[in-house]
């Protein structure tokens, strides 16, 4: 295993030796001789991109280290120019800054895997290495005596020194850049016309050439006779006098100044003046004479240079104090406390006043975000508190209403430099809260992924993209810092789910009375859990080595287990009773990296208690099942017998009726006749319904309803049903209707029965000073028809059984009724596949609905 030590400290050194090397090109190669040294790999190098005489983009071989004993390749033609089209997949990774650690023989580019088959390379890792944005190259590492892969972190240290290396190189670029135009500046400056003066002894203009119309804007004529004070910046006037009078006093012979001139137009332009005495033949002094050089670009280059050069040592220290973060994260898991240095830094180099640096996390799809570090800015004692207790395990920030809010919400930059005016600051600061005038977010991604933000505040001038731009380098190494921070915390995550694993296997392996098995394919015991001795009177270490069938008597042709994870009872017999046993075996394949079963893992219990139930229970079903025909039967044979005797009473007192038509009867009789008549009739009625709803409920049990759906239009069927429908007499039915009408498929005489029925027991159990209501309603999947009464209701304690049979509730003792009419509304509403839900109050009424599917 490559040791984390050892690269650790390469890694260390190797940003010693870029720190101290004015150009990459001499630190390289003994970055690489550390890195070879510490990784023990056998050979290291560094691929540089170009393009070709073609326009190609190609990668030569440039820098290379070799243990002792490998061959070097460093003039293999083969490695000269080489053109990424050859491996165009490698370059897609390479130039999305990832990197590639990977085995050789498990390559699928056939370019690839021959060239490095050539040069005897078993593994590789390829680190890319940016230039600012521009993909420069890449570092490579071969390792020619065995496949080993590097580790995450190893890999994530070994790209931040890359990230390092590129920032080196582009500082340099720009730095050769810088000097070779101020080299032309100065060819150019020493081709060009200057501005030739003369001034008398009281600094008052006498003469200039015409190349001072060109510098300062001003026309010969209109600056001559001023004094030349009026061309300068004040801040320079003291300076300028003090220089004329060593000058006229001979204490200087000559002199030379760098000042700004004011050009006509107000701009400030850097010149260097020279002066000298001018005197007569005779000695008089007769004024001052000099030459005005503009040295305007010259000196804007050599001031941006130096901020160049200022901001080159800022950023290398921020990059240090990344590096340091990272060193301090993977040696002591700390990463908290040089961060603090690096934002630190950061408001520095940015003249930002507070900032915070943090980890993007997502809950339910909502972006929030925990702090690394943040500036201290409690404006009060509660936010000191806060601060305080809160600071070290990291604040969260969740509100999306706000600057840095909207970062989180689209992964953006933010630049507000009036941020009272921006209209992405809706969300109020807290009371208290120091103003925010000026706001820069930047989210920080990994490729392509949003891990992490950095917020500064309250610059003096503006931010600008330039910001941006500058901490690029710096995003990138936080980026890779956050992802090392991840794969940290999930590999410990990952330890301690193991652990917790293993104790709670061992827990339940030792002390659950379920037996816990392993079997080799050929089902022999390689493992089985103590508890096999209480359940099947067998030890442990008896077994092993055995099939079940060769110890408890299971039968061999048992089901054919699968890939899957099987579920099935199997009997055994007690090794020291002879007892039965039955157990409920759960048996899960276990299969290695290729997706091969290499054994079985079976977990099992005692079930023999539950299949004994089970047994008695399907004989008891059997004879409840014959009951339950032979009372069908019965009800049906009993229910055809007494309609013919109905029928006849029925009949009879019809006659009878008509007999009492006779005038020959006093009218007394007749209505003592009368009154017995009717109560015969309503009786035999009641009868017959009782008859035909139990006809009704054996015809159901035997599943001899007939249904037949068919489309019909809700509104016009229950207009035709309520219209047909008797209502009592003083009593009125009303519909609420939908505003338009819907077609939905269902059998409409069973529909018509259900609600023919509820429409019944509304108005049986309602006899109070308001009539029932049919209500229809409907959503985007469903027609509600609801009957509503307000009548004496359901007591809440008895609405649990309101819909089985023979039930009536305790307030309806004095209304006739069977109790079958709910049970079989229910029966019918299930088979045509209506739901049917009630609400109901004691002595306030009931409502229920029928939810019918459009289909």
């Amino acid at each position: 295993m490559y040791s984390n030590a050892a690269i650790l400290r390469a890694i260390g050194e190797s940003y010693f030796e870029l720190e101290n090397n004015s150009r990459p090109s001499k630190a390289i190669p003994k970055i690489i001789a550390n890195l070879g040294q510490a990784t023990k790999v056998d050979r290291i190098y560094i691929f540089k991109n170009h393009l070709n005489d073609l326009g190609e983009p190609c990668m030569t071989y440039t820098y290379e280290w070799c243990a002792p004993g490998v061959t070097p390749q460093l003039d293999f033609d083969y490695l000269q120019e080489l053109p990424w089209s050859l491996f165009s997949d490698i370059e897609t990774d390479l130039r999305t800054n990832r990197v590639i650690n990977a085995l050789v023989k498990d390559t699928k580019n056939g370019e690839f895997y021959e060239a490095m088959v050539a040069q005897g390379i078993l593994s590789y890792l390829f680190i890319p290495i940016f230039s600012g944005s521009y993909f420069w190259g890449y570092i490579g590492f071969d390792n020619c005596s065995k496949e080993e892969l590097f580790t995450n972190d190893q890999v994530s240290s070994l790209h931040a020194l890359a990230a390092t290396l590129g920032v080196k190189i582009l500082n340099d670029l720009q730095h050769r850049k810088l000097l070779r135009s101020r080299k032309s500046f100065y060819d150019l400056i020493n081709n060009m016309n200057d501005v030739v003066f003369r001034l008398d002894l009281e600094g008052t203009i006498k003469y200039l050439n015409p190349v001072w119309e060109k510098l300062s804007g001003y026309t010969v004529e209109e600056s001559v006779g001023k004094q030349t004070f009026d061309f300068y910046e004040s801040e320079y006037w003291v300076e300028i006098q003090q220089r004329l009078d060593n000058l006229i006093n001979g204490i200087t012979l000559e002199d030379m100044l760098e000042l700004k001139l004011i050009h006509k137009n107000g701009q400030r332009i850097w010149v260097k003046v020279y002066a000298k005495l001018l005197k007569k033949e005779n000695g008089k002094i007769q004024g001052i004479t000099g030459t005005v050089f503009n040295i305007h670009q010259q000196k804007e280059m050599m001031l941006e240079l130096q901020e160049s050069q200022r901001s080159q040592q800022r950023l290398n220290e921020l990059l240090q104090a990344v590096n340091e973060a990272h060193l301090s994260f993977f040696v002591e898991n700390d990463f908290q406390s040089p961060l603090e240095v690096f934002l630190d830094q950061i408001l520095q180099i940015t003249g930002s006043k507070f900032g915070f640096i943090g980890e993007v996390f997502f809950d339910a799809g909502q972006p929030y975000l925990v702090t690394h570090t943040l500036t201290n800015i409690a404006w009060d004692e509660d936010s000191k508190e806060f601060f305080k207790k809160n600071y070290r395990g990291g604040i969260e920030f969740r509100n999306l209403d706000t600057l840095f809010g909207y970062t989180l919400r689209t992964g953006e930059v933010v630049l507000a430099n009036d941020v009272a005016t921006d209209p992405r600051a809706s969300g109020m600061l807290p009371k208290g809260h120091p103003p925010l005038k000026r706001f820069l977010g930047i989210p920080v991604k990994k490729a392509g992924k949003f891990i992490g933000m950095m917020g500064f505040a309250n610059k003096e001038t503006d931010y600008t993209e330039e910001d941006v731009s500058f901490l690029q380098p710096l995003i990138s190494g936080y980026a890779n810092l956050i992802s090392a921070i991840r794969i940290n915390r999930a590999r410990k995550k990952a330890e301690e789910l193991q652990r917790i694993s293993d104790e709670k296997y061992k827990l339940v392996s030792e002390n659950t009375g379920d037996i816990i098995a392993l079997h080799d394919l050929q089902m022999r015991f390689v493992y089985v859990s103590p508890s096999i001795k209480k359940v099947l009177g067998a030890s442990p270490d008896d077994i092993i080595g055995k099939k079940p069938s060769e110890v408890f008597g299971v039968k061999e042709n048992q089901p054919e287990l699968s890939m899957q994870t099987e579920k099935f009872v199997v009997p055994h017999f007690h090794l020291l009773t002879g007892e039965e046993i039955y157990l409920e075996i759960l048996m899960s394949p276990l299969m290695n990296e290729s997706g091969e079963v290499y054994s079985y893992l079976a977990t099992s219990r005692d079930v023999t208690q539950r299949e004994k139930m089970l047994i008695e229970l399907k004989e008891t079903l059997a004879r409840e099942q014959e009951l339950n025909q032979m009372k069908t039967r019965f009800i049906s044979m009993t229910s055809h017998e007494f309609r013919t005797p109905l029928a006849t009473v029925q009949s009879s007192v019809e006659i009878m009726e008509m007999f009492l038509e006779n005038e020959e009867i006093s009218n007394k009789v007749k209505d003592k006749f009368s009154l017995h008549f009717s109560r015969i009739s309503l009786q035999v009625e009641r009868l017959s319904k009782v008859i035909a709803d139990l006809l009704l409920i054996g015809k159901s049990s035997q599943n001899k309803i007939i249904v037949s759906k068919q489309p019909i239009a809700i509104q016009s069927f229950l207009g035709n049903l309520v219209d047909n429908y008797p209502v009592p007499p003083e009593r009125t039915l009303k519909i609420n209707k939908m505003q338009q009408e819907i077609e939905l498929t269902t059998d409409p005489i069973w529909l018509s029965h259900i609600v023919s029925n509820l429409i019944d027991n509304a108005f049986k159990y309602s006899k109070g000073p308001k009539d029932p209501q049919v209500i229809l309603s409907n959503d985007e999947k469903h027609v509600f028809l609801t009957i509503k009464d307000f009548g004496i209701g359901i007591p809440k304690s008895e609405q649990k059984y309101i819909f089985d049979s023979f039930f009536r509730a305790k307030n309806v003792s004095t209304i006739k009724g069977t109790g079958l009419g709910l049970n079989i509304v229910k029966d019918f509403a299930d088979r045509i596949g209506i739901d049917i839900q009630f609400k109901s109050k004691e002595n306030e009424g009931s409502a229920f609905t029928l939810l019918i599917p459009y289909e």
